[in-house]
């Protein structure tokens, strides 16, 4: 039995008070950074330390807002900690808590959602429920649990209420993005900002998650080193998602790896290969793949779990993206042009240097090393240079496809870094990309023959 509701919009005067607080912090910790961009006695070190300080006192200031508001909040706060590879190494160890610990919401609100969404209380409807989660995130909580017939299961309950508070969030969040652009043209995230407007509400209906996990779940089924939790159909509706449990240890955790006799490098290489598959030989794909997203069983094996956040390319947008992938890689200029503009990408002028730029830097960004992540000792320098190539012809147009790709390969660096990755790129994604690339245009040469 399934029930559901349209949310309704929160109260002016909460709009108005999420905004003003979300604002304020904001104001608060851009100034604290432009004090120490203006002050010019800071050098060399004492300059690091001042920047160091900001970061922390930042981060805290961020936590403990998300932890307050909940919401969007929390999930922009697991991308920053995500990200290793680029985020002040301070904001990564203060967010990460966000990242499957958020504070629970009282049982008494889980158990009247389980009974509003699948009509009856938890205690009725599964042999053992766990009073306490074992993982709360920024729109659900999780708890483990027992079917009548045995089986261990993992119970995903959303926050009652947050459909209103995502829905003042993004309204909240999108003025905030268009202020950044125009006080720092150089932090433009209004595109991304649309992405995110577009794809964060289906992450609030359990049943499509559902559904996006068993379609990956086949995709992949043909590889015994990837695993999907199966659903229960039977204890799942919009609001309520049942899986197989899985006890796995969290990807980011590499002193349990290690104790485990888990090699981090294999587990970095089925990670690399399976989003490969799914990306360039499929074109679905897990969009989420922050820490509390990825788990290890010995093996080992790589288990995705949460579904909500999915991308389903279009057919010629995925076979035009194994073409750049391609020419990145084998740095082919040529190509890489002809890639980039069959994808959508649009210049402000037909020089063609701008997205040659574009894809150096992603073929650069791993240095001199070609390290699976990003090198932070090579971005500065990369992206002075990308920065003057882009002021004199400016990317006019990214195809808002493309933005889900870029935000997995972000995340992927920052695991990557973590796992201390030693995967070869060239080795892993070449031959992904190439087949679906070659694939295609034999097909297209049959037909026109």
């Amino acid at each position: 039995m399934t029930r559901t509701t349209t949310a309704r919009p929160l109260p002016p005067h909460l709009r108005a008070f999420r905004f003003l607080l979300v604002g304020w912090n904001f104001l608060v910790i851009y100034l604290s950074y432009k004090r120490v961009q203006r002050n010019k006695r800071l050098a060399g070190a004492e300059r690091e330390a001042a920047y160091s300080e900001v970061h922390r006192k930042s981060a805290e200031r961020i936590y403990k807002l998300a932890a307050r508001m909940e919401g969007l909040l929390i999930k922009t706060c697991q991308f920053i900690s995500s990200r290793a590879d680029v985020a002040p190494p301070e904001y990564v160890s203060v967010l990460s808590h966000l990242q499957d610990r958020v504070p629970p919401r009282p049982f008494a609100q889980v158990e009247a959602q389980v009974e509003r969404e699948l009509g009856a209380r938890p205690d009725e409807l599964f042999d053992v429920f766990a009073r306490r989660p074992v993982a709360s995130a920024s729109l659900a909580q999780v708890h483990r649990a027992r079917t009548k017939d045995g089986r261990d299961v993992a119970v995903k309950v959303q926050y009652p209420g947050i459909e209103r508070v995502v829905e003042t969030d993004l309204r909240n969040l999108s003025i905030l993005v268009r202020i950044l652009a125009r006080l720092e043209p150089d932090f433009d995230f209004r595109v991304l900002m649309d992405e995110v407007r577009k794809y964060t509400p289906r992450e609030l209906d359990f049943v499509l998650e559902g559904h996006n996990a068993e379609r990956v779940a086949r995709d992949l089924a043909h590889r015994p080193d990837v695993h999907i939790p199966a659903v229960l159909w039977e204890h799942t509706a919009r609001r309520v998602l049942t899986t197989e449990f899985v006890d796995g240890t969290k990807i980011s955790d590499i002193p349990r790896l290690l104790e485990q006799g888990v090699d981090p490098n294999r587990v970095a290489l089925i990670m690399t290969e399976a989003y490969c598959e799914q990306i360039l030989v499929h074109g679905f794909f897990h969009a989420d793949p922050h820490p509390g997203n990825l788990l290890v069983l010995p093996g080992p094996v790589v288990v995705f779990i949460d579904f909500g956040l999915c991308k389903d390319l279009p057919e010629d947008f995925r076979v035009n993206y194994a073409r750049l992938t391609v020419a990145i890689m084998q740095q082919d200029d040529e190509a890489m042009v002809r890639a980039f503009r069959q994808l959508g990408f649009e210049t402000k002028s037909q020089d063609p240097e701008s997205l040659i730029a574009l894809g150096r830097a992603f073929f650069e960004s791993g240095g001199p090393e070609q390290r699976p992540y990003v090198d932070a000792e090579v971005m500065p320098e990369v992206n002075e240079r990308l920065a003057q190539i882009l002021d004199a012809n400016p990317v006019r147009r990214i195809p808002p496809d493309i933005l889900m790709i870029f935000r997995v390969i972000g995340l992927m660096s920052g695991l990557q870094k973590r796992l201390d990755s030693r995967v070869n790129m060239f080795d892993t994604i070449v031959p992904y990309a190439e087949r679906e690339a070659r694939f295609v245009e034999r097909l297209t040469g049959e037909a026109a023959g």
